[in-house]
């Protein structure tokens, strides 16, 4: 505690470090150490990233950039993060989910106390997100949204409307990866409605693509809500992969109406981009399935089919192959997307039950503990009055022993 303190002064002293030749604008300097642990971030078989972190820390207090201190706690919690995913999937029977969410949830709430001192709230956020992606990765749903429901009622009370936005935004995200095509759908309207309606500068600059293209997901394919909000995400393209993004779903829908050399010139595009196969996982996939469906190939879809991974690739897919007439591969898929429901309500059933039975057996210790401290102070109690009558006793005894000698 008293480190923090230490360090929270010198942040306060801190003047702001000039702007440097590197995408975080940080000292030069501090850049450098920052990529080696960004380098070393999953080496856990070397103490590569704990030097550089290290030297980040030191170099960003001697230049007084504070937004290298920031990240310098970005980094510790992300490594927190990594460092619980790494040590689950290497052997989950002894992995302690309590001892380890206790050290990411320290390290989120010292990134985010620094991250308001230091004013770079998108760390503070960025925190958020980071946290919630431990919960998911290690099968915690439930607790990555009871987090950010406890920030989004947060935000609502401080006013904070960029606050309130990245909670929702990061929420439905999470019940999108859920399942939870519902309370998807309620959170990103949300998202939409402040982004439309805002004046905040910086909610403004955000790109929304990915958004209203989730927000599409969730009502049916190629339903008029569905293409409305496609349109939209294709008027609010920042980036090539928004581009990429806008294009990926256009060529879905122009296979839907038939517009087939429009789906090839979409398809094309989006193939010949790089960043197109880390933007849409197994987009590739999807394609492929498309091409064998207007062919008529229903032998070649059957491995493909298997490799897809996310809902709303199935739901496409099985809708398509039905408006060909391929009954019998659009009920495969269907099979498989229902299976994927199942196994997602399954999941989430446990990860409440657990969390459950852990309040549970939490407040039954609370109350044991309750029980045998007041056990004790009665026994207490009970000594003390005993100890008093004793004394009493003595000193009545003393008295008729002074009685008698007079």
């Amino acid at each position: 505690m008293k480190k923090l303190i230490l360090i929270l002064f010198l942040l306060a002293l801190a003047l702001p470090a000039p702007a440097q030749k590197n995408p975080y604008q940080i000292d030069d300097e501090c850049y450098s150490y920052f990529r080696i642990s960004e380098q070393n971030m999953d080496n856990f078989d070397s103490d590569e990233f704990e030097t550089a972190v290290q030297a980040l820390l030191e170099s960003s207090l001697r230049k007084k950039d504070s937004k290298a201190q920031t990240l310098y706690y970005v980094e510790i919690l992300k490594r927190m993060s990594h460092e619980a995913q790494y040590k689950r999937n290497k052997d989950i029977s002894s992995w302690d989910s309590g001892m380890w969410n206790s050290k990411v949830e320290d390290a989120r709430e010292t990134a985010q106390r620094i991250s308001k001192a230091t004013g770079y709230m998108q760390y503070y956020y960025y925190a958020s997100e980071l946290c919630q992606t431990y919960y998911f990765n290690t099968q915690q749903d439930t607790h990555a949204a009871e987090m950010l429901t406890s920030m989004m009622e947060e935000a609502k009370e401080t006013g904070d409307e960029y606050a309130l936005w990245k909670s929702l935004m990061n929420l439905g995200k999470l019940y999108l990866r859920m399942s939870d095509i519902v309370n998807t759908q309620k959170c990103l309207l949300q998202v939409v409605k402040i982004f439309e309606t805002s004046q905040d500068a910086t909610i403004r600059r955000q790109s929304m693509v990915m958004q209203y293209c989730d927000l599409a997901d969730t009502y049916p394919v190629a339903s008029d809500s569905a293409r409305m909000y496609y349109g939209k995400a294709a008027g609010c393209r920042v980036s090539l992969m928004d581009s990429v993004r806008v294009a990926y779903y256009g060529a879905q829908l122009d296979a839907w109406d038939n517009n087939l050399q429009e789906y090839r010139n979409k398809r094309d595009f989006c193939l010949s981009k790089p960043v197109f196969h880390n933007t849409i996982r197994s987009g590739k996939v999807v394609f492929n399935c498309i091409d064998n469906i207007l062919a008529g190939n229903s032998a070649s879809i059957e491995k493909d089919i298997r490799s897809l991974y996310y809902r709303q690739q199935m739901g496409f897919l099985a809708g398509f192959a039905s408006t060909r007439g391929q009954w019998e591969t659009s009920a495969r898929i269907l099979s498989l997307l229902s299976s994927r429901l199942y196994g997602d309500i399954s999941r989430i059933n446990n990860q409440r039950l657990e969390q459950l039975t852990a309040h549970y057996e939490t407040s039954r210790l609370e109350t044991e503990l309750e029980k045998a401290n007041r056990k004790a102070r009665r026994a207490m109690i009970y000594s003390g009055v005993l100890l008093l009558i004793l004394l009493a006793g003595a000193a009545a005894l003393l008295l008729e022993r002074r009685k008698h000698k007079e």
